[in-house]
Parts: structure tokens; C-alpha cells; sequence
């Protein structure tokens, strides 16, 4: 009587323990192909970085490439503006001053200058806001006084302030921009106005030092350029009217609107 129920559990047993095998069969199938899918995404990425690694060099070495050319273009443009200037100075009539100037005693009543040879070679030609002069060592000096040498990631702080006289709309947060439409000379003049300003003290000007630093904040009273980068570009491009300027002595670290 008790062989049928014995051969029933039996069944039940053996079908209980094929679900179970099917089931971990099924299980481990499933672990195993996500830690594959896991093995395959890491030595993507691996293979991902290593030729970014490659990649990253040539790049770097690209843009220090055209830094320089941009540099060495910046540089002849203002050879050929101070030769320009030169010319014009030389051109320019003699007046009746400077022929009194040149008088010598035997004929006229008053003595020569003191050292006049020495004051005429040391003389500086007059340069107009927005126009640098060579010093040398690529250093240049602007009309104002301020100097524009080596320095910053561009390589050459003039680079860098002209970085601000066109917008970048892709790079995050706000980026000020001078108006002038690129023009060098226009930049480097509204520099030059905010720096005379800020020597004068008016309370337009707000002045922080840190540490070997002074940082302007000068007010000029009219539109002098706009923000622009993403947080500008969002908000329209609002006008900019102020310019920070920060100096070390009278060299420049950076310009740009505010």
C-alpha cells in the first residue's frame, strides 16, 4: 500500500532537485556574463585611456605650437608698429624751438642745455594710449607704464589679456570681454585709461592688495565691453562697465571686464 506514495516522493524529490540545479545553472549564467560585460568595459576603458595618454601629449605639444606662433606674430606686429612710429617722428618738421635748442654760444646769448647729446639719445618717443614699447627680453611697456612680459599659461601676459578681447561662449562661468572688436590697440588703451585712473585715487576706483598684488576695480562710466562665456551667454551678454586689473608693480598679471 505504502509503494505509490514512496515512488510520488520520490518523483517530487527529483523534480525539486532539477529546479534547484536549472535554477543555479541559470543564476551562475547570469553572474558570469555581467562579470564578462564587466571585464570587457574595464579593458575598453583601459585601452580608452591609454590612447588618451598618447593623444594628450600631441596635444599639449599643438597648442604650446601655436601659443608661440601667436606670440611671435604679436611681437612682429608691434615691431612694425614702433618702426611705423619711429618713421612718423622722423618725418615731422623742425620747429623754431628745436632750432633754439641747437644754438652754441657764439651765437646766442644763453649757454647750451647740460648734458643735451646724453638727453637726446636717452629720450623716449611719446607713445599714445594703446601703444607698447619694446624693452627688450620680450617685455613690452605700455603708454601708461604698464609692462606686459612672460608669465601666465599663454606663455606671454599680452597673450593672455588678448584671450579677453573675444568671447569663448564654451567656457564655464563668466567670461569678460573688451569691446573693440580683437583690435590690440583699443584693448591695451582701455587698460591703459582704467590704470591712469586708478593712480589718480577718485572713488571709482576700488583698490585690494594681495600679498605682492594690487587689484583694481575700475568704474569707467560707460560701456567698455561685455560678459560673455556660458553664465554670460545665458543672460544675454550684459553690458560690462568696469575693469579689474591686477598688477604686480607695473607689471600685468591679467585685464579683463567686469
Amino acid at each position: 500500500m505504502n509503494q505509490p506514495n514512496k515512488r510520488t516522493r520520490t518523483k517530487v524529490s527529483s523534480l525539486g532537485w532539477t529546479v534547484t540545479v536549472v535554477l543555479f545553472l541559470i543564476i551562475y549564467l547570469v553572474i558570469q556574463g555581467e562579470r564578462n560585460h564587466t571585464n570587457d568595459q574595464s579593458v575598453l576603458n583601459s585601452e580608452e585611456s591609454r590612447a588618451q595618454n598618447v593623444l594628450d601629449p600631441f596635444k599639449e605639444a599643438s597648442r604650446q605650437s601655436n601659443l608661440e606662433k601667436e606670440l611671435e606674430a604679436q611681437q612682429s606686429d608691434l615691431v612694425q608698429q614702433n618702426e611705423t612710429d619711429i618713421s612718423k617722428s622722423k618725418n615731422y618738421p623742425v620747429t623754431s624751438s628745436q632750432v633754439s635748442k641747437k644754438q652754441t654760444p657764439a651765437n646766442s646769448n644763453r649757454p647750451p642745455p647740460l648734458n643735451s647729446s646724453k638727453q637726446s639719445k636717452t629720450a623716449k618717443p611719446s607713445l599714445e594710449l594703446g601703444q607698447l614699447r619694446d624693452l627688450g627680453s620680450k617685455v613690452w611697456e605700455s603708454a601708461a607704464g604698464l609692462k606686459y612680459g612672460p608669465g601666465s599659461r599663454e606663455k606671454h601676459r599680452l597673450l593672455h589679456v588678448m584671450r579677453h578681447a573675444e568671447d569663448q561662449p564654451n567656457r564655464p562661468g563668466k567670461h569678460g570681454v573688451f569691446a573693440g572688436e580683437g583690435n590690440r590697440k583699443k584693448v591695451l588703451a582701455l587698460i591703459d585709461e582704467a590704470y591712469l585712473q586708478a593712480n589718480k585715487g577718485r572713488k571709482s576706483v576700488e583698490k585690494k592688495k594681495e600679498r605682492n598684488r594690487i587689484v583694481y576695480t575700475v568704474d569707467m562710466g560707460r560701456r567698455i565691453g561685455f560678459v560673455g562665456g556660458q553664465v554670460g551667454n545665458k543672460q544675454g551678454k550684459p553690458p560690462a562697465f568696469k575693469i579689474r586689473l591686477i598688477l604686480e608693480g607695473t607689471n600685468v598679471i591679467t585685464a579683463f571686464p567686469l
